[in-house]
C-alpha cells in the first residue's frame, strides 16, 4: 500500500527489497566523490577509501525477519510546483506489507567528522519539514512515521536539540524525531528506533 502510494506520486522511484538482518544503509558519495551513492546491503560494507577498516553504517536490526520495502531517494525525485528540487533525506522504508497501523522511516545520513555533527542541525531540520510535507501532501502519513538522522562516525551519544522543539513536535503530528545509528524492526506495526 504505501509503496504504491509513493510510485502514484512519484512513478520513476526505485525500490529494494529484504528480509534479512542486519542490513547496513552507507553514504559513499563523500567518500567517492559522488561516484556511488547511498547502498543497501546485507554485508558489513568496507571503506572505499580504507579498503581494511569497516564503513560507518546505519544499522537496521530485523529479527524477526520482516520483509521490509526500500527507496533511496534520487536527487531529483521530489520538485516543487516550480519545478524545482526539494530538501530530502537519503531515503525511507517501511513494511512491505502495511496497513493504517504500519510505520515509516525515513532516514537522513551524515558521514562527517564527530566534530562536524552540530554544523548539520539546520539542515537536517529543513530535511525533516520538507519530508514531512511531501509524504503529508502526497503519499500520506500512516500511523507512524520516524525521521532518523545518522551520525557513523560518532559512536557517543547525539545532541537531541534539533528534535526537542516542542512547537514542532506537535504540529508534526504522528512523527517522531530521532538521532541514532542503529534502530529494530520488530514487527509490521512496531518499530523501535534503537538498537
Amino acid at each position: 500500500m504505501m509503496k504504491s502510494k509513493i510510485l502514484i506520486s512519484y512513478p520513476d522511484s526505485v525500490f529494494n527489497k529484504t528480509k534479512d538482518t542486519p542490513i547496513f544503509i552507507a553514504d559513499f558519495r563523500e567518500r567517492t566523490q559522488n561516484i556511488r551513492g547511498v547502498e543497501i546491503s546485507v554485508d558489513q560494507p568496507q571503506d572505499p577509501n580504507a579498503p581494511n577498516e569497516e564503513m560507518p553504517c546505519f544499522v537496521l536490526n530485523n529479527p524477526s525477519r520482516q520483509t521490509l520495502d526500500f527507496n533511496i531517494f534520487d536527487d531529483n525525485q521530489f520538485k516543487d510546483e516550480d519545478g524545482k528540487d526539494l530538501k530530502h533525506g537519503e531515503g525511507c522504508f517501511f513494511p512491505t506489507k502495511n496497513d493504517g497501523r504500519s510505520w515509516l522511516c525515513i532516514l537522513e545520513i551524515k558521514d562527517c567528522a564527530p566534530r562536524n555533527v552540530s554544523s548539520y542541525n539546520k539542515d537536517v531540520f529543513e530535511k525533516v519539514e520538507s519530508m514531512y510535507a511531501i509524504f503529508r501532501g502526497k503519499v500520506g502519513i500512516p500511523n507512524a512515521i520516524y525521521f532518523i538522522v545518522s551520525f557513523p562516525q560518532k559512536k557517543t551519544s547525539f545532541n537531541q536539540y534539533i528534535y526537542e522543539d516542542y512547537v514542532e513536535k506537535k504540529r508534526m503530528k504522528k512523527a517522531f524525531m530521532v538521532a541514532t545509528n542503529s534502530a529494530t524492526v520488530i514487527d509490521n506495526h512496531i518499530f523501535y528506533p534503537y538498537k
